[in-house]
């Protein structure tokens, strides 16, 4: 009996698209704190030469200004008129998105970390993005259809958290206490959830996951790892970081400027990243992310691929192993199906 292949929607889904040249729309979704204003830069200073080579993004400042109206704010909040916005919205992407593919663009990259959630609103909510299930259920009408590819960047949780506090004292905000701070060590979401409930959302795009810790600063990597382009390009700003973590030092300073006094022994002065969690709360928070990085590694249930080395992972290799794959299937004897069932999704570890 010949081997049977359970192939989730993604690979029919990239095989169809690789067949029939349609173009790629990737959803660059973050996280925060993870160098998406750095990717979004380096997209914005070499726009006109990556749209020779067919690529074309969307970035913040176009989409927040109107074409995503409606669609980042909070769903709990959302008024009938603001459901009115999202529809419209909804109906400019299809309408842009579709322009685009008429002009001949091979891969649209939709960066916009908001979608998954405002870093603010994890910071009240104490906890990792609370509404993202509802959030890309608004955003499934925009892009289901087109959507290829979903790439999300991970990080070890006490960076994250220790990254996203700095910047919310720096904007203003009071500096966390230990209550706040273990309430953010022990919150139940996890990476995984994110990955399961994105997965679930756009269950036809292929989801691929990698730790920031491997990319930061290099968003050529991140780029070729999301459109497979391969070509020496002539591009500028790729060692150009933006919004980098505030230091020890700035913060101190800043909140000392604010007489924030009683606040000051929480900072040493130093001028290195501001670590606000103690030792025990550090490796509680790295433990976490250990187990979501095995999880990962392990196939994650299926629900996306996981890049460990960008040195070495090719997305235009794992498209020809998806391509093999149903070769292999349809030479078999014994034909398998198309299971969409949330166990049988067909997962690989890349890199």
């Amino acid at each position: 009996m010949g081997l049977q292949y359970q192939l989730r929607p993604a690979v029919w889904a990239a095989l169809y698209h690789k067949a029939c040249a349609v173009m790629d729309v990737i959803l660059h979704l973050g996280s925060h704190r993870t160098g998406t204003t750095t990717f979004q830069s380096y997209l914005a200073n070499n726009e006109q030469t990556l749209k020779r080579v067919g690529i074309v993004s969307w970035r913040p400042k176009r989409l927040r200004k109107g074409m995503m109206s409606g669609l980042l704010g909070r769903p709990d909040q959302v008024t009938p008129h603001g459901f009115k916005r999202a529809q419209r919205a909804c109906g400019l992407i299809r309408m842009e998105t579709e322009r685009m593919e008429r002009l001949g663009v091979e891969h649209l990259i939709v960066s916009e970390e908001n979608m998954i959630g405002a870093m603010r609103n994890n910071l009240r909510q104490e906890r990792l993005y609370p509404n993202l299930a509802a959030r890309m259920d608004r955003f499934r009408g925009a892009f289901a259809e087109k959507c290829t590819r979903i790439v999300l960047a991970v990080r070890s949780y006490d960076e994250f958290w220790a990254s996203s506090l700095g910047y919310a004292v720096a904007a203003g905000h009071s500096v966390p206490m230990k209550g706040q701070l273990d309430r953010l060590v022990t919150q139940p979401r996890r990476w995984r959830h994110m990955v399961t409930e994105l997965s679930d959302a756009f269950p036809a795009a292929h989801l691929v996951v990698w730790p920031f810790e491997a990319v930061a600063g290099q968003p050529e990597k991140q780029l070729r790892l999301m459109t497979g382009t391969n070509a020496a390009l002539p591009l500028k700003g790729a060692r150009a970081w933006h919004h980098k973590g505030h230091t020890d030092a700035d913060l101190r300073a800043l909140v000392a400027e604010r007489g924030e006094n009683e606040a000051l022994p929480l900072f040493t002065g130093k001028a290195e990243r501001w670590m606000p969690f103690d030792r025990a709360q550090q490796t509680a928070l790295r433990a976490q992310y250990a187990s979501d990085i095995r999880w990962l590694k392990n196939g994650a249930d299926g629900c996306a691929s996981f890049v460990q080395n960008p040195d070495t992972t090719d997305i235009n290799e794992e498209d020809q192993w998806l391509a093999d794959a149903a070769a292999e299937r349809r030479a078999s004897p014994t034909r398998g199906h198309l299971h969409d069932g949330q166990d049988s999704k067909a997962a690989r570890q890349v890199g």
